[in-house]
């Protein structure tokens, strides 16, 4: 008998208790934002069943057509992030070009361009001619000096660190990733200290006690985290929902869930993603293809790294990034993206795994060895 795989269960369960969460926290700020107070929940039930439909057709792809179309995909997504800096065709939405006005609805195109990128590095990574620093620099650069122009300093470094580790995991040369890291953390600090709104957050992390709004929606954070103790509140009881927390149904939901939980619902939700993660990295470690290791290696460190870029921030451990809470936070592209990269890694473990022929063999990759 066929053991079912986890993926999707544990996916849709935190979508769901995202949708719970939207449904019963976020009606005052959809009422001051988009003059409905239902705005995000009805959005949200759209997506998820859309996101759904994503899973079903990439689990059932063919998987040789995902490694044929890798480059052709990657540079298409790097022509979408292009159209957001052409006049009519973004959206800007406080000062920031992220998203492509496709009337209806707006898609972000840096969340197809993380999938995307997985795919194409794996692909590339896995050719051990291929698994050089210049390619690396060559084929990433341009999609992150795209991002980065937007500006999306938080989602730059989050790619950066899953293409620098399917590098790592490929058996690139770890120095090569060392003199990048130093290079990138040189011009990180200087986009910092040359943007004011940077600035802000940086010194919000610095002082809390400052009086600035970043530092506001900080000690807010703080204040409903610490008030919800070990179990919380109670649901649907937080006062920090009523119009003090910034991009409630995004960025600051786990804030609200901590409040209504306590420190109990945010160690659920932590469990939850690791096992999604460790899941996801014990197929990558069975799969004798180095291309779909990676691409599973790839995937697992993209909702580990998203993860914990969130829960950093809502801890005050560091700025508040505007990364979302994986399948947790309001957002179409996120959450459409992010179940088409799960259908993904449902294909490889049942084409992969679930074969007669399969043997229990590792990968001759580095993610093996990791677990």
């Amino acid at each position: 008998m066929k053991k079912r795989s986890p993926l999707l269960p544990i996916s849709l369960l935190l979508s769901l208790i995202g949708l719970f969460f939207i449904a019963i926290s976020s009606l005052s700020e959809a009422s001051s934002t988009a003059g409905d107070k239902f705005f995000f929940l009805k959005k949200q039930l759209i997506w998820i069943p859309l996101s759904l439909v994503a899973f079903y057709i990439s689990s059932k792809i063919d998987l040789k057509l995902v490694k044929k179309y890798a480059t052709p995909l990657y540079f298409l997504s790097i022509a979408l992030l292009i159209l957001v800096f052409i006049p009519g065709f973004s959206t800007t939405i406080l000062g920031a070009k992220r998203w492509l006005n496709l009337g209806f609805f707006a898609i972000q195109p840096s969340e197809i361009f993380k999938l995307s990128a997985i795919i194409f590095f794996s692909s590339i990574f896995s050719k051990v001619e291929y698994l050089t620093t210049k390619n690396l620099l060559i084929y990433l650069l341009p999609g992150l000096l795209l991002i980065i122009l937007e500006p999306n300093l938080s989602t730059t470094i989050l790619v950066t660190a899953i293409v620098f580790t399917l590098f790592y995991i490929g058996n690139g040369n770890i120095l090569s990733i060392f003199s990048i890291s130093s290079v990138a953390l040189i011009l990180g600090i200087i986009l910092i200290v040359t943007s004011p709104y940077r600035q802000a957050r940086l010194q919000t992390l610095l002082n809390p006690e400052s009086n600035d709004s970043t530092s506001y929606h900080s000690q807010q954070i703080t204040i409903g985290l610490a008030s919800g103790g070990i179990a919380g509140k109670g649901l649907a009881n937080s006062d920090q929902k009523y119009k003090f927390l910034p991009k409630l149904s995004t960025d600051s939901i786990l804030a609200v869930i901590g409040e209504e939980t306590g420190f109990i619902g945010i160690l659920l939700i932590i469990y939850l993603y690791l096992l999604l993660i460790f899941q996801i990295l014990k197929s990558s470690r069975l799969v004798k293809d180095p291309f779909y290791s990676l691409i599973l290696t790839g995937i697992a460190s993209w909702i580990a790294y998203q993860s914990l870029i969130n829960i950093f921030a809502i801890a005050s451990l560091i700025p508040l990034t505007g990364v979302p809470l994986p399948f947790v936070s309001y957002g179409g592209s996120s959450l459409l993206t992010l179940f088409a990269a799960l259908g993904i890694a449902r294909n490889i473990e049942r084409q992969e795994l679930s074969s007669p022929n399969h043997q229990k063999t590792t990968s001759p990759t580095k993610a093996a060895k990791a677990l």
